[in-house]
């Protein structure tokens, strides 16, 4: 039996992993459909911009532009005859209303499409940007009809899918849509093998973006006491970026809100050590070796009273870094093994048995 599968990325942006996906996910379904008779495609949109909303992953406009496009050509394709009856769509983003459009066509024209996507954020997530900016109710319904069009919902970890059922009260009996499969990041662990070992000569790396829920107030207070280096105050590029990663000793978050967190597990696979909140995504990923209480940094007045222990644990990481290098061995796997790889997605859409 052969299976035709269209993707649907997002736009290829430098400065985030959706420039990898854009390649690295045809490339996957490719190895798996080798042979088979299968088929896969990517339906491009069109870009106007390469930039970011300040603060946000995407440009929140052109994002729309991108994705109405993408609509447009996929219905081109389908009038051609290009589209068979019962192909399976992969759309890289839930949070794309073309999801809708896509569940109008297959039910009014009887197709049997499979309809997947991949979840990022949401207003479901009241510590994400959209949780915080998009007025409610209308997105939260908006969201389940997202996911009631959608055949597999994939989530990068347990703690992103229990929050986003939980949070949109999804019954248990419609649970099964939702799939923990990790992401397909398999372009980012070869590109951190490229990287050289660095000397280690900051003490302290913060690498998230100037977002309430990162807490940056946290991280300016720290850099008053180590040699720290806070990425959103230079203008890196990507290899840059790699490199401070590399020479830093410590990897540090106090973020509030992480349904997956790439920035850490790129420090993990450069021997940067981890020390991350037991919150979040970060609570089921993490040994408890790079672990400190969720309480120390829930909010800045929790960080000053618990200060003392939360730079006492740092000195100590810093005193004796290699006495953890059996355990940032086995991080490393089981980041590579559960988290930067969508194997069970890949599964899913090409029938294989991994």
């Amino acid at each position: 039996m052969t299976t035709d599968i269209w993707v649907f990325p997002l736009e290829p942006l430098d400065s985030r992993y959706t420039k990898q996906w854009y390649d690295e996910i045809p490339r996957l379904l490719e190895e798996k459909l080798n042979g088979t008779g299968s088929r896969s495609w990517s339906v491009a949109g069109k870009q106007q911009s390469k930039k970011t909303t300040a603060g946000a992953f995407l440009d929140f406009a052109d994002t729309n532009y991108w994705k109405s496009t993408q609509i447009a050509h996929f219905v081109d394709e389908l009038r051609k005859g290009n589209v068979a009856d019962d192909a399976k769509l992969l759309i890289t983003d839930f949070w794309n209303p073309g999801i809708l459009q896509l569940a109008y066509m297959r039910d009014l024209l009887g197709k049997s499409w499979e309809i997947h996507s991949i979840a990022h954020a949401g207003a479901y997530d009241p510590s994400d940007i959209l949780g915080i900016k998009m007025r409610k109710p209308w997105a939260w319904e908006a969201e389940k009809a997202f996911y009631y069009a959608c055949d597999y919902v994939y989530f990068g970890t347990h703690f992103h899918a229990d929050m986003f059922l939980k949070n949109l009260e999804i019954p248990e009996e419609h649970q099964s849509r939702a799939v923990v499969s990790g992401q397909p990041h398999g372009a980012i662990i070869d590109q951190m093998a490229t990287i050289n070992a660095q000397v280690k000569k900051h003490d302290i790396i913060w690498p998230h973006r100037y977002n309430e829920d990162k807490q940056p107030e946290i991280a300016e207070d720290l850099a008053t006491e180590y040699d720290m280096v806070i990425t959103q105050k230079l203008s890196l590029d990507k290899s840059e970026y790699y490199n401070k990663i590399a020479q830093s000793k410590i990897m540090f978050s106090c973020s509030l809100h992480e349904n997956l967190g790439i920035s850490i597990m790129e420090g993990v696979l450069l021997g940067t050590i981890p020390f991350v909140p037991d919150r979040c995504s970060y609570s089921e990923m993490y040994l408890q070796d790079f672990k400190y209480p969720s309480i120390w940094t829930e909010n800045y007045e929790n960080y000053i009273a618990f200060r003392p222990q939360l730079v006492e644990r740092l000195n100590t990481l810093l005193a004796y870094p290699d006495s953890l290098a059996d355990r940032m061995q086995m991080q490393r796997e089981i980041l590579v093994n559960n988290y930067l790889s969508a194997d069970v997605m890949i599964s899913k859409l090409t029938d294989s048995n991994l």
